[in-house]
Formats: structure tokens, sequence, C-alpha cells
């Protein structure tokens, strides 16, 4: 018979070997669960104090006016009443260091009833102490009732003025020219902070507004070609647009291409003008920079455009300098542009 006291040494021998094993090998487990455990806490801890670092700040200026203008913009509303549209010509200026700047779209705009907003693009205006007046003027005969005037600086509203009846034009008594002082704009109700972030510039560009960017800029700049009358394409006669007058394709994260549609009038059918070019974003060390790059026309017309003027206009109110490190500045695969 097998006394337990007689078998409890091999028992031990047997045993005791196995169970210190099993302790270690849980005892290795336990210690990598709670390392990893620890490395996730960290890369969370590390991940969001990194993040917070990299989001840019901007200094609230005490004056109004030393805001920088990232994006300038004039809107109207045309009156409902009978012939309040216009197809002159119309131009606005800013300062006394600021040419005319025609706004001048590929749609036809300044319809009865319609509200539209016109994007400007000008290298006198770095600040909101630089805009001296608005002065309106409407060239031609062809009058235009204006029911809404509407100034508005990255995004917001910073001067309103409606009418019942505005009427702007060559004849008839009326004045060709409206123009609004820096005192008016300055007592308006919409001047000033208000309780909004006026000098924040928006970190995302929907497609839409870097195509309305880009046909206000071209849309000035074709009226001060002088060797030829260069105008957006329509469908009368020739069709000389396909699709709308500018669009936007996305290629990549860093390259957005952009295509327009003008046409060149002449005697006879206008040929069609073509204008193809690239937006390319890069960005280092919290500077974001946007270039035009590979530029393209029918040669009879490459040299009518400034492309050197246009690529630092351009950039000079989509570039940015973040007070972080690093910036993640691209576009999205649907044509919009991310600065963060």
């Amino acid at each position: 018979m097998l006394i337990i006291k007689d078998f409890l040494p091999n028992l031990q021998k047997i045993s005791m070997p196995l169970f210190y094993s099993r302790l270690k090998y849980f005892d290795m487990l336990t210690k990598n669960l709670f390392r990893n455990i620890f490395a996730a806490f960290i890369f969370t801890i590390g991940s969001t104090v990194s993040l917070a670092a990299q989001k840019p700040s901007f200094n609230k200026p005490a004056n109004f006016k030393d805001i920088p203008v990232y994006r300038l913009q004039v809107a109207f509303k045309t009156a409902g009443s009978k012939n309040a549209e216009t197809d002159d010509k119309v131009f606005v200026q800013l300062s006394s260091n600021m040419n005319p700047y025609y706004l001048n779209y590929g749609h036809d705009d300044r319809e009865k009833n319609k509200y539209e907003v016109y994007d400007i693009i000008d290298p006198t205006i770095s600040f909101i102490r630089d805009i001296e007046y608005l002065n309106i003027t409407k060239m031609g005969t062809d009058g235009w009732n204006i029911a809404k005037v509407q100034l508005i600086v990255n995004g917001h509203l910073i001067f309103n003025q409606n009418y019942s009846k505005k009427i702007i034009d060559g004849n008839d008594g009326a004045s060709p020219t409206l123009t609004f002082s820096a005192r008016t704009l300055q007592k308006n109700a919409f001047w000033g902070y208000n309780n909004r972030a006026v000098h924040m510039p928006p970190f995302v560009l929907k497609k839409s507004d870097l195509v309305s960017m880009i046909e206000g800029y071209m849309g000035n700049q074709i009226q001060y070609i002088k060797k030829y009358n260069v105008k957006w394409g329509n469908k009368k006669g020739i069709n000389t647009v396909w699709g709308a007058p500018v669009e936007a394709k996305y290629r990549n994260k860093n390259r957005l291409s952009i295509d327009l549609d003008l046409q060149v009038e002449i005697t006879g059918p206008n040929p069609e003008l073509d204008v193809d070019f690239d937006i390319v974003v890069t960005c280092s060390q919290g500077k974001v920079e946007l270039k035009i790059s590979n530029f393209r026309a029918h040669v009879d017309y490459l040299n009518l455009f400034k492309v050197a003027s246009f690529n630092s206009d351009f950039a000079k109110y989509l570039n940015r300098s973040f007070n972080v490190p690093v910036c993640n500045a691209h576009f999205n695969p649907d044509g919009s542009l991310s600065f963060i």
C-alpha cells in the first residue's frame, strides 16, 4: 500500500520545477502585458501633447485695423425690380494704391434679384487698415439697381448696406459711382470684432472657394490685356466653354489642376483659349507655400498672361506661416485645401 508521506518527496521533485516554470511564464506574460499597456498609454499621451502642440494659434490684434487679410470679398444683391440688372462692366477700388478691380466672373452675373460674392486678390490690401474706402463704379449706360452692398474679410461680414432703390449709371441723372468712405465703413454695425474671430484665417478652403478666387482674379486680369479682347468662354456661336468656366481637379495631396475656358474676340468665329495650370502646395517648418506651376496656353496667347504676378498675388493670400514646427498642408480628394 502506497503511503502518502512516501510519495510526497517524489511529488515535490516532479511538481516544484513545473510550478516554478509556470510561475516564471506567468510573470513574463504579466510584465509584457503591463509593458504594452504602459507603452500604449505613453503613446496616447505623447500623441495628444504632440497634436496640441502642432495646432497653430493667432494673436488677436488690439486694433481691429491691424488684422491681416487672408481673404477679401465684396458682395452685391441686385434689386428685383424691372430692368434692375446690367451687363455693363463694374469695378471696385478699396484704396488709392489699388487699380480698378473688375468684377468679371464667367457666368451671367448681376442679374435681377441675384446675390453674388466676388473674391478680390490684390497685393495692395494686406491688412484691414489698407482699406481706405469702398468705391464701386459701373461703366456704360445700362443702369444697375443695387439692393445690398457687403464687404467680407476672412469670411466675416464687416460692412453691410441695404437699399430699397439705389441706381448707379452713366446717364438719366444718376452717378456711375457709389462710394463709402472710411468713416462710413467704420461706423457700420458690422465693423469690429463683435465676438467673432475675424483675425483667424480659414484652416480649410473648399474647392468652390479656390475656384472663386481664381475666377475673380483671372476675370480681372483679362480686362487689362490690350493686344486682344479676351473674354470668358460661352456657347454663343462656336462653343468655347466646356463645363464650368473654371474647373479644378485633384491630382494628389500636393497638386490641384485648374482648367480655364476663355475665348479671344475677333472678326469671325472666336477661337477658344484654353488655359491650364497646377497649384502646388508644400509645407515645411510651419510654412505653407502655394505656387502656380506648369502654366499652359496656346502658343499665340501664352505671353498675354503675367504668370509671375499671378503666382505672387495668389500666394500672398494663401501662403501661411504657422507658429508650430510641423504642418500638414495638403489637398483633399474633394479638391479642398487643408492648411493643417
